[in-house]
């Protein structure tokens, strides 16, 4: 079955007055992560396609990959605690809306708990439809809390289709930048090709063989990090396999003749929502252009399709996606705003 938990779906999301006053709280990660995953389903798709909030894949990724990954890259055994750090602040850093009745209306977070990051100071907002009037304040909580230390500025994505976002942004003076656009594509899962591996290769998954040793290093020069010191730590990878989402039989691993790992793709699945995503997906540069991307994609896609997902998003301008059948959805482009050296 696809992973989920009992919660309302987007046909049956309640639907909230638009007046009723809101409130920034403190995020209790043992309280509101799950509270925030919820609401991310409930919201995922009310504002059409592309959806402009987070699915539950990078809401998971996010804290319990990314967070500890930056906090203890390389072979640092135990518990390194430059990933505790890291964690904290990701979850200190966030701010969570809720309505008088408790319930979450609105969510700023970031990605990326390291300042050193290029990606930090990029502002994240999970939106509801009907509290359009809390964006000005998500985003002044945002100014405030994610400012990228050196570069004094933050930044944040917006559809070409998000006209309130938009809006919202330029009247607290941002600007876009109209050279950078992240694409956004979709796939339906009715009418997929058939994966085909080379001779010799298999796929099997981490549920039949939980080698985190190999797996991290093939996450790592997936990525192009051909020095270990820059691998996720074993902490990071088995903290991956705690996030709620996560199932062994869902990391799919390409392997080729001599045991080695050759690529990968991890599979999530949003049952309410009937959308599964794959993240991440990679292939280890000793086996790039023999279409193990393509087969490991197309595994899990097919598996995703008999989870009972429909269709798959992608954030990704790779030309294998629309090779496979992904369609374009729609562009986004950073929009930036730089403080003055006296800002507060």
């Amino acid at each position: 079955m696809c992973a989920s938990s009992p919660c309302l779906g987007h046909g049956s999301s309640t639907r909230y007055a638009s007046r009723v006053k809101a409130r920034l709280k403190t995020y209790d990660p043992d309280r509101d992560f799950l509270r925030v995953r919820e609401f991310l389903v409930q919201t995922y798709l009310a504002f059409g396609t592309p959806a402009l909030n987070w699915g539950i894949e990078r809401w998971n990724y996010a804290r319990y990959f990314v967070a500890p990954m930056l906090g203890s890259a390389g072979t640092e055994p135990g518990v390194p605690p430059g990933a505790l750090r890291a964690i904290r602040m990701w979850e200190e850093m966030i701010g969570l809306w809720e309505d008088e009745q408790g319930r979450i209306v609105g969510v700023a977070n970031i990605e990326h708990p390291d300042p050193e990051h290029r990606g930090f100071g990029e502002i994240f907002l999970q939106r509801h439809p009907d509290h359009p009037e809390l964006l000005d304040e998500m985003l002044s909580y945002s100014e405030g809390r994610f400012r990228d230390p050196g570069k004094n500025r933050v930044f944040i994505f917006v559809y070409e289709t998000d006209t309130v976002l938009q809006e919202a942004v330029a009247r607290r003076g941002y600007v876009v930048n109209a050279k950078i656009a992240a694409t956004n594509l979709e796939i339906r899962l009715d009418d997929l090709p058939t994966p085909v591996l080379p001779p010799g290769f298999t796929v099997q998954t981490m549920a039949e063989e939980d080698d985190v040793e190999r797996r991290r290093e093939l996450f790592g020069r997936a990525f192009n990090h051909p020095d270990p010191a820059d691998w996720p730590s074993a902490f990071a990878y088995r903290e991956l396999q705690r996030a709620p989402d996560y199932r062994r039989a869902h990391d799919l691993v390409v392997v080729a003749p001599d045991g080695s790992y050759a690529a990968c793709c991890i599979l999530w699945c949003d049952a309410a929502n009937r959308v599964g995503h794959l993240e991440p997906v990679g292939t280890h540069p000793d086996f790039r252009r023999r279409g193990l991307a393509r087969a490991a994609v197309l595994h899990g896609l097919h598996r995703l399709a008999a989870l009972g997902a429909t269709w798959v998003p992608m954030e990704s301008d790779a030309p294998l996606y629309e090779a496979i059948g992904f369609r374009m959805l729609g562009v986004s482009r950073p929009w930036i705003k730089t403080f003055g050296p006296s800002a507060g």
